[in-house]
């Protein structure tokens, strides 16, 4: 008796559980948003101070006929005409509507880095269920490029430092950076090295520019250098040998920032914008910089590693205007570099 009960309520359970399938296999298809940024499908786009941004929506109904649609500002503001409903002539028994408009027409003024949109359509088919979909696309306006020239004194020199903050262009002595906290050292962005016979193997010899922490253990930079040849303990930084540990990634644990140096394909006088860096840029990396060599350095701060797939991107460009070889001797450079990380 106790068996057929069961029987009973998994017999009904199971027809319930049809009847809810059903139902949802019988909702109507939701409706489309295809929104392109200057002719093209993508849900962002980054383009210098003033650049045309034309952005172009088709709101489709898959089934039935539009009912409502607006767009939003990122301040949650209407485009002027909108929200657009039912009963609006322009959107009577529609079952798409296309709007195109200019961006720039909305920036506000003083060059605002971001500007969002929020696009909605809201379609119904006869008795069936109100369905929607919404798509978010950002617009990001590209930095004026920071100019400034710099001095990087090799290990050994005692004149100048050997670690530079790209964005605001600071230089730290051995000694200033044995005084920071590891949150502190991981502002760094690059260090200036000069490998001598007396010091290191010949794959790391001449003038190098490395990062302050690589991602593998056996990553070049500075405080790999420094813990791997006896003649650098010198120049060792206590702070670093807690994020140095064994095995795969645990190195950069905290996630010190990492540089990719090529070749520049242009002069350093046609850079202006933080999105001159971005185009055209020679995937051969050169971490050897060569007097008057032109180099273009693509900077990623990784904000949860060890995931390496999220990361924050900035750019810069220097040419290196003067090089005095040997650990004692300096490297000078003439730098053009955005101020955030904004990528």
């Amino acid at each position: 008796m106790r068996t057929r009960n069961y029987l009973l309520i998994i017999c009904l359970f199971l027809t319930f559980c049809q009847g809810c399938i059903k139902e949802l296999h019988e909702l109507p298809p939701r409706p489309s948003l295809v929104v392109k940024l200057n002719g093209i499908e993508k849900d962002s786009i980054i383009v210098a101070p003033g650049e045309e941004i034309k952005i172009d929506i088709d709101f489709i109904a898959n089934q039935g006929t539009i009912q409502e649609l607006y767009i939003k500002d990122n301040a949650g503001v209407y485009l002027k005409g909108f929200p657009l409903t039912m009963d609006s002539t322009a959107l009577q028994n529609k079952s798409q509507y296309s709007y195109s408009f200019r961006a720039n027409d909305y920036l506000p003024e003083g060059g605002s880095h971001y500007q969002t949109y929020n696009f909605q359509v809201v379609c119904k088919d006869n008795n069936q269920p109100k369905q929607l979909i919404n798509k978010t696309i950002t617009i990001l306006i590209a930095d004026e490029l920071k100019s400034y020239t710099v001095t990087l004194g090799a290990q050994a020199n005692t004149e100048h430092g050997h670690f530079l903050k790209f964005s605001t262009g600071e230089v730290f002595t051995l000694e200033q950076a044995r005084q920071m906290s590891m949150e502190e050292l991981q502002e760094i962005e690059l260090c200036y090295f000069y490998g001598e016979d007396d010091e290191v193997t010949s794959y790391y010899r001449e003038q190098r520019l490395y990062p302050l922490l690589g991602t593998h253990n056996s990553s070049v930079s500075w405080g790999y250098l420094s813990n791997e040849f006896a003649a650098l303990t010198p120049y060792k930084i206590n702070t670093l040998d807690e994020a140095i540990t064994a095995g795969g990634y645990a190195q950069n644990k905290f996630g010190f920032i990492q540089a990719t140096i090529t070749a520049s394909p242009k002069y350093i006088e046609d850079y202006k914008y933080s999105t001159d860096l971005k185009r055209g840029v020679s995937l051969t990396e050169a971490t050897h910089p060569t007097l008057e060599g032109i180099y273009i350095i693509t900077l990623q701060k990784f904000t949860e590693w060890p995931n390496r797939d999220i990361y924050n991107s900035n750019f810069a460009v220097f040419r290196v205007k003067e090089l005095v070889p040997g650990k004692a001797g300096y490297i000078t450079l003439e730098v053009k570099a955005s101020p955030e990380y904004l990528y």
